[in-house]
């Protein structure tokens, strides 16, 4: 197999994985109705703020995560497959309609002026199931070329995430909350299979772990 179409496909796989997860698309329409009120201008100061904190959380979390791990002695098998659980139910969050916030979360975000780090930022953006994919990503990826891969699939997603939650009032009007929910149950498909997908992977790192 020629080694640059790997890195081409991890970077792929990569960049897939974690915008089906981060689900801007979803979080559009959960900016708009957070910030009632708010101009223009004071939406693009809180999305570029938290698109800066989500990317700082992702790196952070892809480059330390596994050394982490290391040092409580948790097996790559083990954190796929909590990994695989993680964001298993994230999908099956969504594909239910399962809100991403709880009402009290929502309640407090509506009454603070700035949502940026917290809800939008984390968990909306960067939550749990994003952390779970990026340290799973990360174990999964075979030297020097394959992290420059999944940087790269980071930093794609963020200037994504950027430019739709920037348009979030023109993105939400024109989605229309059908739009939207078919959009959200779509990638909570994606996220689904993304879960059972590292599930699959982690029983059979056990198996061989086993087997040698």
């Amino acid at each position: 197999m020629n080694p640059v179409f790997d890195v081409l496909r991890f970077c792929l796989a990569c960049f897939v994985a974690i915008f089906t997860i981060v689900n801007p698309l979803s979080a559009a329409g959960l900016l708009v109705a957070l910030t009632p009120g708010q101009s223009a201008e004071q939406r693009r100061a809180q999305v570029t703020r938290s698109v800066s904190f989500m990317t700082c959380i992702m790196i952070a979390t892809y480059v330390a995560g596994s050394y982490v791990l290391r040092f409580f002695s948790v097996s790559q098998p083990a954190l796929v497959l909590a990994a695989g659980l993680l964001v298993a139910r994230s999908g099956w969050r969504t594909v239910t309609g399962t809100d991403r916030l709880t009402p009290e979360q929502r309640q407090e975000s509506v009454d603070k002026l700035d949502i940026s780090l917290t809800p939008l930022g984390m968990p909306l953006l960067a939550g749990p199931g994003t952390i779970s994919v990026l340290i799973g990503l990360s174990a999964d990826a075979r030297g020097p070329a394959f992290h420059l891969a999944a940087m790269i699939a980071i930093l794609a997603v963020s200037a994504s995430a950027w430019l739709i939650l920037r348009a979030a009032p023109a993105v939400a009007a024109r989605l229309g909350r059908s739009g939207e929910a078919a959009i959200s149950k779509v990638l909570g498909l994606l996220i689904l299979c993304v879960g059972i997908q590292f599930l699959i992977n982690g029983l059979r790192m056990l198996s061989a772990s086993f087997r040698g």
